[in-house]
């Protein structure tokens, strides 16, 4: 067991130091959630952090993905059983579902990363993907491209600028950057940039298609940008990163 107030300064610090991991929830403005991945060996656990603003202090509670077994977190409780304390603490945050990131080579980004922390049957726990540039050498993708778990260097990358979060620049440029359904013809859906995108710091989405590093390295024959924008069904990444589903602030 760990002290309750520990945990709850800790609890704290996560919400405030890892602002693209918070989540509203169900548009409520006082309740705000984040996911944790907690190693455990070659695998992991998965934990949620639901914050939820009173009149006073804010109230935490922690429970194991898609379970009810909520342990509460308050400024003046108790002690917190150690699986918890150790999610709190030791856990690292994920980003949103849905997040778009890129991994950047100078002033080129040469791969996205994606992450998932929404259940669907297909997807039971949270993912993440890295999606290289086709015809990119394997020297420019990331560092961490065969990691089996996410981890905290995702967030020393971002904290340095190797990382780079690209929702706010694709939705300030419609019918530029395309989310394909490739999935039946080439075993991943893909990201298609119609054309060279500048972020307002400088860096350069580059024209091209974005693939999982796994079926690329698999070998796999890539269309042509133009030929997957005509012949399958594409969504406008613009329009979804336009919505204000996820703000934390």
């Amino acid at each position: 067991m760990m002290p309750g107030n520990h945990v709850y300064e800790a609890c704290r610090y996560l919400f405030g130091a890892y602002p693209l991991a918070v989540n509203a929830v169900n548009y409520v403005p006082t309740m705000h959630s984040m996911v944790l991945m907690l190693p455990d060996g070659d695998d992991a656990r998965f934990f949620v952090l639901l914050r939820i603003h009173g009149e006073g202090e804010p109230v935490y509670t922690l429970s194991s993905w898609r379970a009810d077994d909520a342990v509460e977190i308050a400024a003046d409780g108790g002690e917190v059983p150690d699986l918890a304390a150790d999610a709190v603490t030791l856990g690292v945050p994920i980003p949103r579902d849905g997040s778009l990131f890129g991994w950047t080579r100078g002033e080129l980004v040469t791969a996205l990363i994606v992450v998932y922390t929404r259940y669907t049957p297909d997807r039971p726990t949270p993912t993440w993907s890295v999606m290289p540039l086709a015809d990119t050498l394997a020297r420019q993708w990331p560092p961490f491209t065969r990691e089996h778990l996410f981890g905290c260097w995702f967030w020393d990358h971002y904290r340095t600028g190797s990382i780079i979060e690209l929702g706010d620049a694709i939705a300030a440029t419609a019918g530029t950057v395309f989310w394909v359904d490739t999935y039946a013809a080439l075993g991943s859906d893909c990201c298609v940039v119609e054309y060279d995108l500048k972020t307002p710091e400088g860096h350069i989405l580059q024209h091209g298609t974005y693939l999982d590093s796994a079926i690329l390295q698999a070998g796999a024959a890539v269309p042509a940008p133009a030929e997957l924008l005509a012949d399958f069904g594409k969504t406008d990444l613009a329009t979804r990163f336009r919505v204000p589903a996820h703000s934390g602030r």
